[in-house]
């Protein structure tokens, strides 16, 4: 795993007590090949029970049961946090915000939910496109902000100050790369969800995904040489890890 990746996944996740197109898979990059083995995964998930009354409860939010509202929010609360979060910033005030539209959408959008990905999967995609709106309309404003401090990613874990230190330096070097780049590599290499589940939280094709993943890790490859080179260590740009 890449060392920002685990710098950030080391920060706990918080708890905190409607577009139409926020609720769409796409089809992008799909080749026939792919065609069977998608029929066959949407079968299995049909088939299994567990899934199949996360799907009538989500059916029910929408309807405007309470307690599958209830039981919506409580179930996928920290897992859109944690997305909005760390592609926003965890300390940026308009997380809460973008969490309240993603259960909105959410409960809006559930008639329209085909069962073909778990609720999970869905519902992150929703966190995942609201927080990119919200990130783009910020990197449109702040697109030539500089970098004030090291970045010192590279480190290994240590005592908690210092592992806080690191988090925080994750955070700020993640700020340099475009909402796209950041998106990608949080869903990919911080949360762990592969090509595929990104290309149906975002609608983006598997071959943009993978380019927009390298150019991530060229930038934060540069961001880190340049730090490790004010420190005397010495580096280049780096090349996609």
């Amino acid at each position: 795993m890449d060392s920002l990746a685990w710098n950030l996944t080391a920060a706990p996740a918080v708890s905190y007590g409607d577009s139409v197109d926020d609720v769409g898979n796409g089809d992008e990059d799909e080749r026939p090949s792919d065609v069977g083995r998608n029929e066959a995964r949407v079968l299995q998930l049909r088939e299994d029970p567990e899934i199949q009354e996360e799907f009538e409860l989500l059916r029910r939010a929408g309807a405007g049961q309470e307690s599958a509202v209830r039981w919506l929010f409580r179930t996928h609360l920290n897992r859109v946090h944690r997305t909005v979060s760390r592609i926003l910033g965890a300390d940026d005030p308009d997380v809460e915000d973008v969490v309240q539209q993603v259960f909105l959408a959410a409960i809006k959008g559930a008639p329209r939910f085909d069962g073909r990905s778990k609720v999970s999967t869905w519902i992150t995609g929703i966190a995942t496109r609201r927080a990119l709106d919200q990130a783009r309309s910020r990197y449109r404003r702040n697109r030539w902000k500089t970098v004030t401090e090291s970045v010192g990613v590279g480190r290994a874990a240590g005592r908690p100050d210092t592992q806080h230190h690191a988090i925080k330096e994750a955070r700020a070097a993640l700020e340099e790369l475009t909402p796209d780049q950041c998106s990608v590599f949080v869903l990919y290499a911080v949360e762990g969800y592969t090509f595929k589940e990104i290309k149906e939280m975002t609608g983006v094709g598997i071959s943009t995904l993978h380019a927009r993943l390298k150019a991530a890790r060229k930038r934060l490859d540069t961001i880190v040489s340049g730090s490790a080179g004010s420190e005397g260590v010495g580096g280049d740009d780096g090349a996609a890890a």
